[in-house]
């Protein structure tokens, strides 16, 4: 176990506002406020303050008129200055997932941070969720679960291709969704799985995830050229034997379980595809049925039950019937929109590379 105290970097100048474009009239850009390139990989609300996983660190923004921001590194906080999940427990508790320096929390206004010898299968955190008492978590080497104390060893259970008997269909995982009867889907580089508590499930493109080859092929485009700076990217060509790593269905990058139960998952270079639990049937939306792009790095859905999604080209909104796209000509500072938030519903955030875009949402 390792505490820091939270002294991070706090900044009372406001981050940029520039009015470009009519859809979007707030962009915040990386350049302007003394963070260098980052990317925007992850945003979290927590009341008016908006947490951004980046890849220079984690940046707390507060997005009232007091406009004031801080900034936590590894010179004075985390492992890793690499950002993969922000989340927030049942107890308002910030919980950060890196890439290479495993999981630290905030408590008592000090950064604790947890890996490999406290019990974590690997320090490349992708995902954490909360269910009652337990913490699951997402890793490159499988799942974890943690019941009770994180800091304690004996709280950790260990969830991986071989001990699963293959239940969690591959140790690289991205995206976790807690159910209805917490039931727990897994979203991994060769499928989604799901666990009940005492059985596994699997599915994947056999099953119908992910668009076929002969309808996105060519819309695709080499993975390294559109995720230029993307962890995605990282990982994807560091897979062996890989002679299309443009596309890969298998892959779940972004994953979310909607109001009525249903799953909706974000390929790499197959599309999005929504998977009902009751028919267990996939349908895939492509760039044929209106996205922008192949490749879906978020989702989140709104308080009125429209997706937003993230992809290489852009940002869109979906209410089930079509897709609203918005691109740099409307205003976004990046093509490749890797999170989404809402902040108290009226303003949606977009990170990508080098900042983010603010949207007024209608009401």
């Amino acid at each position: 176990m390792i505490l820091f105290p939270v002294a991070g970097r706090t900044f009372e100048k406001p981050l940029a506002k520039n009015s470009i474009g009519k859809n979007f009239p707030y962009i915040l850009k990386s350049d302007n406020f003394s963070l260098n390139a980052r990317n925007v990989k992850v945003l979290k609300s927590q009341g008016s303050f908006l947490w951004m996983g980046t890849s220079m660190g984690v940046i707390k923004y507060d997005t009232t008129p007091i406009d004031k921001y801080t900034v936590y590194d590894n010179r004075n906080a985390l492992l890793s200055n690499g950002i993969f999940s922000i989340s927030i427990d049942d107890n308002d508790k910030i919980w950060i997932g890196t890439y290479g320096g495993g999981l630290s929390f905030l408590k008592d206004d000090k950064w604790i941070n947890i890996n490999t010898p406290q019990g974590l299968n690997d320090s490349f955190v992708y995902d954490v969720k909360f269910t009652n008492s337990d913490i699951w978590i997402a890793t490159w080497s499988g799942v974890n679960k943690v019941k009770g104390n994180p800091l304690t060893r004996k709280s950790w259970t260990s969830y991986t291709v071989k001990n699963t008997n293959g239940g969690l269909i591959d140790n690289w995982v991205y995206a976790i969704e807690i159910g209805k009867k917490n039931n727990i889907w897994f979203g991994t580089e060769g499928g989604l799985s799901l666990f009940n508590g005492e059985k596994w499930q699997r599915w994947n493109h056999k099953n119908g995830l992910g668009a076929p080859y002969e309808g996105v092929k060519h819309d695709n485009q080499l993975a390294t050229d559109a995720f230029k700076g993307s962890h995605h990217s990282e990982q994807v060509s560091a897979l062996p034997n890989t002679k299309n790593v443009a596309y890969r269905p298998n892959y779940i990058v972004s994953m979310h379980l909607d109001q009525s139960n249903r799953l909706w998952l974000g390929t790499w270079g197959g599309g999005l595809s929504m998977f009902d639990p009751e028919t267990q049937v996939f349908r895939n939306y492509t760039v044929q049925d209106g996205l922008p792009g192949n490749y879906i790095l978020e989702i989140k859905e709104g308080s009125d039950g429209n997706l937003w999604i993230g992809s290489n080209k852009g940002l869109s909104m979906f209410d089930g019937t079509s897709f609203l796209n918005y691109s740099l000509i409307n205003g976004l500072v990046s093509s490749y929109v890797f999170s989404i938030e809402f902040v108290k519903n009226d303003f949606l955030w977009a990170g990508g590379h080098n900042g983010m875009t603010r949207l007024k949402i209608d009401k």
